[in-house]
C-alpha cells in the first residue's frame, strides 16, 4: 500500500459537528476502496482567495492514507461526486526512500 495525503476543501454550511461526521464518512469511504486512514486533521474554516461553487469560505480537513495504488483513481473519483466537497487533492508522500 502506498501513503498519500489528501487535502479536502468542505462546503462551509457544514457545522462543527457535522465535519466530525463527514471525516468519518470519508474514512469510511477509504474501507470501501481497500484502503485506511492513518490520520486525519482539521484544519478550520478559511476565507477563500476566489469563489468556489459560489462560496468564500471552506472548512480544510487533511487525510493521511494508506491506498493501494490501484484503488486511487476510484478514491479521487468519489470525493469529486460528493456534494459538500468542494476541492480535493491528494498527494504521494514519501516513504523516506532516498538515497
Amino acid at each position: 500500500m502506498m501513503t498519500y495525503e489528501t487535502l479536502v476543501l468542505l462546503d462551509p454550511s457544514l457545522g462543527e459537528e457535522d465535519v466530525g461526521k463527514y471525516v468519518g464518512k470519508l474514512g469510511r469511504m477509504a474501507v470501501e476502496h481497500k484502503g485506511k486512514v492513518l490520520k486525519d486533521e482539521k484544519l478550520g474554516r478559511k476565507r477563500l482567495a476566489y469563489p468556489v461553487r459560489k462560496k468564500m469560505e471552506g472548512t480544510y480537513v487533511c487525510l493521511h492514507l494508506a491506498l493501494p495504488l490501484e484503488a486511487l483513481a476510484g478514491w479521487q473519483k468519489a470525493l469529486r461526486l460528493e456534494p459538500n466537497v468542494l476541492r480535493q487533492m491528494t498527494l504521494r508522500q514519501d516513504n523516506g526512500g532516498g538515497s
